[in-house]
């Protein structure tokens, strides 16, 4: 692609040797690495910056100086700088730079911003992401968002290794802080019991912990949250699960099994309405309370999110029901 645009032919090639028009327009590629080594001021930093070889770069540069017929480049061991002549066609070959781009660009047709992503644990995917992304780009509809669903821990780990912009996983209380990651609680949760109609539970006001503790649960994988707050409060009374009676990786995908095989299953109380409405009834183990709370993560500091992702957590985090893990204290992040 020849640069047809006006390089200031009075400026600088009216003065070559003898005034002698050029043989051909110069090409934007070659332009293009003349104006990377001169901004560099390196040969092999311009190649690698335009991902090409150091000796193809150098080809160009060399049928450049042909084209003009004069020097751009003094050249030492210490890289190179614009001759008089480099200087006078740095300005224009700049400004014919800033026009192919953006001819390449509309030709391209309309960018589209790469979504914003998001880690979620099942339950905030399927029982709150849904009407608060609706609601989101009601507000603005160019905001795209990819969801990738997962256990709390598959969430950290997807933030750690920045394979996500944003992550909402339960909180654990039994692990320590992680350094990488900064959060706020959005959501306190309940784990409870969803008792299938004709159970002997459904009956009783409360769930005798020993017959919880020994019962085949349908739940959530071993790795879920729910999972792990129940196994760990029955273990601090000496209680030890038997296997369960199905893992599940959807919350709606418990309940129906829960119908279908018969055995209670553990589920979010958020769940709670919908298990009514599938004839399932909530209860609680006696004496037992499994509290947990939803917290949206991100890595760095809000203001450093930017773009899309910025937009998208302050609006999270300015939901009224985003509040401090316990009154008046701070976050455990």
């Amino acid at each position: 692609m020849a640069a047809n645009a006006d390089l200031g032919r009075d400026a600088f090639w009216g003065r070559r040797a003898g005034g002698r028009a050029p043989v051909r327009e110069p090409e934007v590629a070659e332009l293009r690495a003349f104006c990377a080594a001169a901004t560099l001021g390196s040969i092999a930093a311009a190649a690698r910056s335009l991902h090409v070889s150091q000796p193809a770069l150098s080809k160009r540069l060399r049928v450049l100086e042909a084209v003009a017929g004069v020097q751009l480049f003094d050249r030492s061991t210490r890289g190179v700088t614009l001759t008089t002549e480099g200087a006078q066609l740095y300005g224009a070959a700049r400004r014919v730079l800033t026009t192919a781009d953006t001819v390449q660009a509309l030709m391209r047709g309309p960018s589209t911003p790469d979504p914003v992503r998001i880690a979620s644990t099942p339950v905030i995917a399927e029982l709150r992401l849904p009407e608060l992304l609706a609601d989101i780009a009601s507000l603005d509809a160019s905001l795209s968002v990819d969801v990738v669903v997962g256990s709390s821990a598959f969430v950290r780990e997807m933030l750690r290794e920045e394979r996500c912009d944003l992550g909402i996983a339960a909180v654990d209380p039994e692990r320590p802080p992680d350094p990488l990651l900064r959060g706020k609680v959005l959501w306190r949760d309940e784990v409870v019991v969803a008792v299938p109609p004709g159970h002997p539970w459904v009956e009783m006001p409360a769930i005798p912990l020993r017959e919880f503790a020994a019962a085949e649960l349908v739940q959530n994988s071993a790795a879920a949250s729910s999972s792990r707050i129940v196994a760990a409060a029955l273990e601090h009374r000496g209680l030890y699960q038997p296997p369960p009676a199905a893992l599940i990786s959807s919350p709606a995908a418990v309940m129906a099994t829960s119908l279908t095989t018969g055995h209670p299953a553990l589920i979010s109380m958020m769940s709670a309405v919908e298990a009514r409405a599938r004839d399932l009834t909530i209860k609680r183990v006696e004496s037992m309370n499994f509290d947990r709370e939803f917290a949206l993560l991100w890595r760095g500091s809000v203001p450093a999110l930017g773009g899309p992702v910025l937009t998208i957590a302050q609006y999270l985090l300015d939901l009224p029901f985003a509040r401090s893990r316990t009154p008046g204290a701070p976050d455990p992040w």
